[in-house]
């Protein structure tokens, strides 16, 4: 059975003068009873959904869906899906959710806040079942880790120390200790999106330097024994070696997240 439209639509958004310089929702909370904040590709995901049910559907395979009821008391800090006379919209609420009466809240579509809502005028869409409030979605650990295990993290924390590239492995013990445990998993792929990225940065600029003092060498303007070009060349393919295999698993451990917030794991 479809949905229900209710007769209201939210109020525009705000100019972008008062655009809020915060932009909390899209950088992830760190409270344990707190889920990933839905991504911007979400969310246009979510807007291209052509009708109310295939939205809904779209949510749930990343959620927990609750109706919301007539006595409920909206969280701050949380995320609602609203479905209005025309249209329907992904909102997050303000610190405090709210004042006066009025609902505070932001579009994550826009990342835009908009204009407060009446209580009073949104119980209309409340009694017809049409408010959801986005809970975190039960973890299936043993399907998760078919994709990603703990195991993977401690073979890249190995492989990240002994390449030489990696100045210390905290940011991946909290990964695997926070984000990924508690199932924040967007916010685990960007932390790790973000080491990956910094380490294939080192490691091109050491080939770029490697590069340089081989051409140095032949062109003599490094001089070295035949002994010390030897031992050189071998600490330098070891390293190689190290860096290539600490490459291999930070792209398991970024593609294993990538899948599981795909497949909202």
């Amino acid at each position: 059975m479809g949905v229900v439209h209710a007769a209201v639509d939210l109020p525009p958004w705000m100019p972008p003068d008062r655009l809020s310089t915060s932009r909390s929702l899209f950088t992830g909370h760190t409270a344990m009873d707190r889920i990933d904040p839905p991504s911007r590709d979400f969310a246009e995901s979510l807007e291209k959904a052509p009708t109310v049910d295939d939205k809904l559907a779209v949510l749930r395979s990343h959620f927990h869906l609750e109706v919301v009821q007539t006595d409920h008391r909206f969280e701050d800090d949380a995320f609602y899906f609203i479905v209005g006379a025309g249209s329907s919209y992904l909102i997050a609420t303000q610190s405090p959710a709210v004042a006066a009466d009025h609902l505070h809240f932001r579009s994550c579509l826009h990342d835009t806040p908009m204009k407060p809502l009446a209580l009073a005028r949104l119980q209309a869409t409340i009694q017809r079942q049409c408010v959801y409030h986005l809970q975190p979605k039960p973890i299936d650990r043993a399907e998760r880790d078919q994709v990603l295990d703990i195991g993977a993290f401690g073979q890249l924390m190995d492989a990240a120390q002994r390449s030489g590239l990696v100045p210390g492995i905290s940011t991946i013990i909290q990964i695997r200790d926070c984000e990924f445990r508690l199932g924040r998993h967007q916010q685990a792929l960007q932390l790790m999106e973000s080491m990956a990225q910094g380490f294939t940065g080192r490691a091109v600029q050491r080939t770029q330097r490697l590069a340089r003092e081989e051409a140095d060498i032949a062109s003599g303007r490094i001089k070295m024994s035949p002994k010390a070009l030897q031992a050189k060349r071998l600490r330098d393919n070891q390293q190689t070696q190290c860096i290539e295999r600490a490459r291999t698993r930070f792209s398991r451990v970024v593609e294993g997240l990538r899948t599981i917030v795909q497949r909202g794991l």
